[in-house]
């Protein structure tokens, strides 16, 4: 009999049971994972099951099984587990595609049974893969409204919606606002119209890399009758750079050459009731989280176009948005307009220059 029999079954029976205690934990960690579900570990060490839906400016969107949507500070995640491939940007402009495991500090990506690592501080954003359009997109409708009955019955409201499309190198943002403020003399039922505007803005970014990005469509269709505007049409591209790009502040800044055409209401005899212009844009968009219930927001524009367009047209947004659910905000925000030479009317009335507003409303995200 071979003398080193007995140890090689000796060592065969330690090596069989060390691969089956093995085999037994990673089936029992395997099982905790099960594929329908996202995976989330929070520094608490606490474990929520749901659905990855992007991470953006240090804040992770994550759709729970039980808590429904939930954003978390990127920095409270410890640990992340995909179902299905993701998209990643990357600090360098890296764009890849894959399953995500992120653990003990570590950025994992799965593509085709091949194991990518990349630095995780370096990561900028997740987003659904292309391969599911519908989670690019996020949305909301807002609607405030003041109704009064007495010696008059007035009725104001201001209704907004809004629309934008996420992808790791670009962003897409629609919004419309409107507002129509009018009261009718009880005794006399005469109606007068004391305000009616309307705003549709879309911006197209490209984002070069962590910094810098290209804006390359900035489109604005106004209309404001007490502004003698029947409507004003313009166009333009600007370059734009993240001054601050952090979990609680984000602050852009943009600049870019414009094209707008004015269409008046009413004009003086003998004059054309259309301008053109070409013009500059210069605008900023800052928005802090107080809380993680709480964030103020402002949003500056002004346009240099030619005296008989306006002159410098301005816009200013502040205000704040309060989490009343996951679903629900309450939006106070105070919005001021400025046309430096507004354009006179057939009768040579000229509008005013100023137009403020606070609006009280109530708005669903979806």
């Amino acid at each position: 009999m071979n003398k080193h029999l007995p140890l090689l079954l000796i060592f065969t029976y330690l090596l069989f049971n060390f691969s089956v205690s093995q085999a037994t934990e990673n089936d029992v960690q395997l099982s905790a994972f099960k594929q329908e579900y996202d995976w989330l570990k929070l520094s608490s060490d606490e474990w929520l099951k749901g659905d990855i839906l992007s991470m953006y400016d240090e804040e992770l969107e994550f759709d729970s099984e039980e808590l429904e949507l939930q954003t978390i500070d990127w920095d409270d995640v410890v640990e992340l587990r995909s179902k299905n491939k993701l998209s990643i940007r990357m600090l360098d402009g890296t764009i890849a595609e894959g399953y995500i495991v992120v653990k003990d500090g570590q950025l994992s990506m799965v593509n085709n049974n091949v194991t990518k690592s990349f630095i995780l501080r370096d990561l900028l954003s997740i987003t659904s893969s292309s391969k599911r359009e519908i989670d690019l997109w996020d949305g909301y409708l807002s609607l405030g409204a003041n109704f009064r009955r007495g010696n008059t019955a007035d009725f104001d409201y201001t209704i907004g919606a809004g629309m934008q499309r996420r992808s790791p190198i670009s962003r897409l943002k629609i919004d419309y606002i409107a507002n129509y403020s009018a009261f009718e003399d009880q005794e006399s039922d005469e109606k007068l119209v004391t305000a009616d505007k309307s705003t549709l803005t879309s911006t197209y970014d490209w984002f070069l890399n962590h910094k810098i990005f290209l804006r390359a469509m900035d489109f604005e269709l106004f209309s404001d009758e007490f502004l003698n505007i029947d409507y004003r049409l313009s166009y333009g591209v600007a370059a734009g750079y993240h001054l601050i790009d952090s979990s609680t502040v984000e602050w852009d800044v943009n600049l870019g050459p414009s094209y707008q055409k004015t269409k008046f209401k009413n004009v003086p005899v003998d004059e054309s009731n259309t301008e053109k212009s070409p013009g500059l844009v210069l605008g900023t968009d800052l928005n802090y989280e107080i809380t993680g219930d709480i964030d103020f927001e402002i949003s500056y524009q002004v346009k240099f176009v030619n005296e008989a367009s306006g002159k410098y047209i301005h816009h200013f947004e502040t205000g704040l948005e309060i989490e009343l659910t996951k679903k629900f905000d309450l939006d106070l925000m105070f919005y001021f307009d400025r046309t430096e030479t507004p354009h006179a009317d057939e009768n040579d009335n000229i509008p005013e220059q100023n137009d403020y507003r606070f609006v009280v409303s109530l708005s669903y995200d979806f």
